[in-house]
């Protein structure tokens, strides 16, 4: 299990989505701090040309040096930053959960599949072992053919048997493989390696009937499953997203602060010292400012904003009604479905009971005569589908077990597949 938590690309491709969620969110912080910008610039100027560092008309090269710095934060934007910090926060929180809800969709399909595997493994030795009793069988019947107490017939009949049951055998071979397959693909394991998967054995008279109740599974649901959480944080994301797109109704205040410096080649009038060092200090200076901006007319694109925003909380809403429909559902027919696999398993455990003991009594009749060849083929075609569904209504009710599990969100990825 912990090779597909590792290896699985559906959970990377959640991780790098909640990882660029995290990355909105802190920069959304990072509006709520002042910028600040350093600018510095060094000129040469030839010819005639005014100067602002001298305030005149100057005829001979001119070297220049400027230096500033400039700071701005937002006062007030109509609490768009607020909102927008909320939104993303809300989308960062959903998009956790998605990834958490995709470990555990990884969970529940490696456990489809290694129960199918489970399954495929236990057809192939109910089936392996019908191969060697039709092998046993046709050694007796070619012994009652040469001793003439059976028609020959019967020995053809045996050796079709036999024939039909390796072939059922080869194909319950292909059919786990097949699982085989599909689990090292989920897993994204190495297609040239061989694996030998540990595969635990059950007993069908000890898989012990859990009783559900219906509304305590649904109400389960309602507080444990992600996706439903999922639902909730991209609805409140979507709320958060009309408020942001209304803030462009408001007035923005902002405030700003620069100071510089700057020297020239040529000098300043009225002062003594025209060193570089004392140019930059005469010369620095600054100011404030505060600046208001007050929407009026800008094309109606704000009334549409807040239009797309409000039908995009409508649908997420719409979204989450369906989810909570979709999830109550889930668990109803997965609860309807184990209750059935319970039944299924105690019709196919007296099946198999009751086929064993036809099959005894059938083989008994053949070797006392009183019995054809067809009568204990019968027989024996029925013990053997017997055992067959047997096999799979046992791990039909496992998985419907872990099915509810599952639908209800009590499914961990650190719990072992079939404990």
């Amino acid at each position: 299990m912990r090779t597909a938590l590792d290896q699985n690309t559906d959970i990377k491709r959640a991780q790098v989505q909640a990882r660029q969620s995290n990355i909105q969110v802190r920069s959304e912080w990072m509006d709520f701090l002042p910028n600040l910008e350093i600018n510095t610039s060094v000129e040469r100027g030839v010819g005639r040309g005014f100067s602002e560092v001298v305030g005149g008309i100057t005829t001979q090269t001119q070297d220049e040096f400027r230096l500033n710095g400039r700071s701005s934060v937002t006062l007030f934007n109509g609490f768009e930053n607020t909102s927008s910090l909320r939104q993303a926060r809300e989308q960062a929180g959903a998009d956790q959960n998605s990834l958490k809800r995709a470990r555990r969709e990884v969970v529940f399909t490696v456990m489809d599949q290694f129960i199918s595997l489970v399954e495929s493994r236990e057809i192939v030795r109910v089936r392996r072992e019908r191969v060697e009793a039709q092998r046993q069988r046709l050694k007796q019947i070619r012994e009652f053919v040469e001793a003439g107490t059976r028609p020959k017939s019967d020995l053809f009949t045996a050796e079709a048997d036999l024939a039909d049951a390796e072939q059922q055998l080869l194909e319950g071979k292909r059919e786990r493989e097949v699982s085989q397959t599909q689990l090292i693909q989920t897993l994204q394991l190495n297609p040239r390696a061989a694996y030998d998967f540990q595969v635990p054995s059950l007993e069908g008279d000890t898989l012990d009937p859990v009783r559900y109740k219906l509304s305590a599974l649904i109400d389960e649901a309602f507080r444990k499953r992600l996706d439903l959480r999922v639902a909730k944080a991209k609805r409140r994301a979507a709320e958060q997203g009309v408020r942001s797109a209304r803030s462009s109704y408001y007035p923005s205040l902002s405030l700003s602060g620069s100071y510089g410096t700057d020297w020239s080649s040529q000098g300043l009038r009225n002062i003594n010292d025209e060193s570089f060092g004392n140019q930059l200090d005469v010369n620095r200076g600054g100011g404030v400012s505060l600046e208001i901006s007050i929407p009026v007319f800008d094309q109606f694109n704000r009334s549409t904003e807040v239009e797309r925003a409000q039908v995009d909380a409508l649908n997420a809403k719409y979204q989450l009604q369906d989810r909570r429909q979709e999830i109550a559902l889930q668990v109803r027919q997965s609860y309807f479905d184990y209750r059935n696999a319970v039944q299924q398993l105690e019709a196919a455990n007296k099946r198999l009971r009751a086929a064993e003991r036809a099959r005894r009594a059938a083989q008994e009749r053949y070797e006392l005569g009183s019995a054809d060849i067809v009568e204990l083929q019968n027989a024996i075609r029925d013990y053997v589908d017997a055992a067959s569904q047997q096999v799979r209504a046992r791990y039909e009710l496992v998985f419907q077990q872990k099915r509810i599990d599952y639908n209800v969100g009590r499914l961990s990825p650190d719990e072992p597949l079939l404990g």
